[in-house]
C-alpha cells in the first residue's frame, strides 16, 4: 500500500500510515480534489488524524486538509475510522475578492495579484494565511508564463471560483502544493500527447464514453448594462447574429464601476499624462493606447472615434492602436494614490463587452464527450500521460476528439491499486 504522511498545521510530518483498509485519492485538474482514508481505529491514529492536519503522498502534488472524522464501532466487525480531506486548493475559496479588482493585461499576472493581495500580503493582516506559530506561509509558486490577456472587473467573488473560470476558459490547471513548511500556489497546463496517447475500442483501453449535443440553452448576443439608472445606464452589445439565428440575453453588469483609484489607473496605464482643457477640466491622456479588439462592431466604433488609429497584433491578439486618447477624468492635477478617477467610455465599454462575452460563453450548442479509460493496459499514468494532458479518444462509432485528463481517482485497498483516469471534452459554440 502507498504510504500516507500526516502533517500538522505547521506542515511538519508527525506520522506515517502504511496499513489501512482503503484509500481513495481523487486529484482534479481545474477543480478541487479530495481523499478518503478508511482504517482501524487506534489511539495513535486518533492522536494524529485531527481536523485541519494534512495528508500527503510523496508521489503526488496534492495535499489534503482533514475536514471530516468519523468513528464507527461494531462488536463483530471491529471499530473503523473514516477520514475525509479536501485538496488545499479549497483554501482559495476561503477568501473573496475584497472589493473591486481591475484586470487589464496578462491573465496569469492578474490571478497571481489577486492571490497575493488576498492570502499572502493583504491590507487586512487577518486575511493572511498563517501557520500555527503565526508565520505567513502561503506563497506564489513559479510562474507558468501564460500570455493570455483580459480586460474587466470582478468584485466580491470567491477567489477559487474565479480561478476555476479562468482555468476552464483557457485549458489551464491550478494547484496548491506544500514544501518546507509553506504552501505554494501556481497555474500549469497539461502537455498535448494526443498524437502518441490514444484510447479507443480498437486498443481495448477504453472503458466507457458518453457523447452528447445539446442546443437547448442558446445565446449569442448580449445586451450588457453597466452603471447608471434607467435610460442613463451605460450599455454595450457583445456578439452578433441575425434573424432566427439570433438569441439575445441580458447581462446586468452594474457591479462594473467607472470609478477606480489613481493607483489602479497608472498601474494599468503607466504611460499617460495629465492634461487640462480651456475650462480647466483635468484628464488622463494616453499618447498611444492599445485597445483589445473584441468584435467587429467595437472595431468600427473605434475607427469612427479615432480615424488615425491602426490595427496591430501582439502575442497573437489584435488591438486597435489609437493616439491622444482621453481615458479618465481627474479631480485634481496631483492625485493621491487612493483618489478616485472616472473611466471614459473607451476603456469602460471594453469592460462591458468582455463581461458580455464571459456570460455568452455559458450559452450555445454544448458538445460533451467524456468517460473513463483503462489505466495501465496500453499507457501508464505518470509515465506516458499525466493529469491535465491532452490525449486522443475515439468511441466505437468513430467519434474522435482530443480530450483532456481532468481527474484521476486512485483506490488502494486489499485488492491492490486501481487507477481510474477520466477525460473530458467540452465545446460551446
Amino acid at each position: 500500500m502507498k504510504e500516507i504522511y500526516v502533517l500538522n498545521r505547521n506542515l511538519e510530518r508527525i506520522g506515517i500510515i502504511d496499513d489501512y483498509t482503503s484509500l481513495i485519492w481523487a486529484d482534479r485538474y481545474s477543480e478541487i480534489g479530495d481523499c478518503e482514508l478508511y482504517t482501524y481505529v487506534s489511539a495513535e491514529l486518533l492522536n494524529i488524524l485531527r481536523k485541519n492536519n494534512y495528508l500527503i503522498r510523496e508521489d503526488d502534488d496534492m495535499i489534503c486538509r482533514i475536514e471530516t472524522i468519523e468513528i464507527n464501532t461494531d462488536v463483530e466487525n471491529g471499530n473503523y475510522l473514516t477520514v475525509t480531506g479536501y485538496d488545499c486548493k479549497k483554501i482559495l475559496n476561503q477568501r473573496i475578492i475584497w472589493g473591486q479588482s481591475n484586470a487589464e493585461g496578462n491573465v496569469e499576472s492578474h490571478i497571481r495579484d489577486i492571490v497575493y493581495k488576498s492570502l499572502i500580503n493583504p491590507d487586512l493582516p487577518e486575511r493572511a494565511v498563517r501557520n500555527a506559530d503565526g508565520r505567513r506561509n502561503f506563497l506564489l509558486g513559479e510562474k507558468a508564463g501564460f500570455t493570455e490577456i483580459t480586460t474587466g472587473q470582478a468584485s466580491y467573488r470567491q477567489i477559487g471560483e474565479r480561478i476555476q473560470e479562468y482555468c476552464k476558459l483557457y485549458g489551464w490547471g491550478y494547484k496548491v502544493t506544500a514544501d518546507n513548511g509553506n504552501f505554494y500556489f501556481s497555474l500549469y497546463k497539461g502537455t498535448d500527447r494526443s498524437d502518441s496517447v490514444i484510447f479507443s475500442n480498437d486498443f481495448e483501453n477504453l472503458i466507457s464514453t458518453r457523447y452528447s449535443e445539446d442546443s437547448g440553452n442558446m445565446g449569442n448576443v448580449a445586451l450588457v448594462a453597466g452603471e447608471g439608472n434607467g435610460s442613463e445606464r451605460s450599455r454595450n452589445v457583445s456578439g452578433y447574429a441575425e434573424s432566427l439565428d439570433r438569441y439575445e440575453i441580458y447581462v446586468d453588469a452594474r457591479d462594473i464601476s467607472r470609478t477606480i483609484t489613481w493607483n489602479e489607473l497608472i498601474k494599468m496605464y503607466p504611460d499617460g499624462h495629465i492634461q487640462a482643457d480651456e475650462f480647466v477640466r483635468l484628464f488622463y491622456v494616453m499618447n498611444i493606447i492599445d485597445i483589445q479588439i473584441v468584435d467587429e462592431n467595437q472595431l468600427e466604433r473605434l475607427r469612427s472615434d479615432y480615424p488615425d488609429g491602426r490595427i496591430i497584433t501582439k502575442d497573437g491578439t489584435k488591438y486597435y492602436q489609437a493616439y491622444n486618447v482621453i481615458i479618465a477624468d481627474l479631480e485634481n492635477d496631483s492625485p493621491a494614490e487612493n483618489d478616485s478617477v472616472i473611466l471614459r467610455d473607451v476603456v469602460y465599454s471594453v469592460y462591458l463587452l468582455n463581461r458580455g462575452y464571459d456570460k455568452l460563453s455559458e450559452y450555445g450548442t454544448v458538445v460533451e464527450f467524456e468517460g473513463s479509460i483503462e489505466p495501465d493496459s496500453t499507457f501508464v499514468y505518470k509515465q506516458d500521460y499525466f493529469l491535465g494532458d491532452l490525449v486522443t479518444v475515439e468511441n466505437e462509432y468513430g467519434i474522435s476528439r482530443k480530450a483532456r485528463i481532468v481527474e484521476v481517482v486512485e483506490t488502494n485497498d486489499e485488492n491492490g491499486c486501481n487507477i481510474e483516469p477520466k477525460f473530458e471534452y467540452i465545446e460551446v459554440n
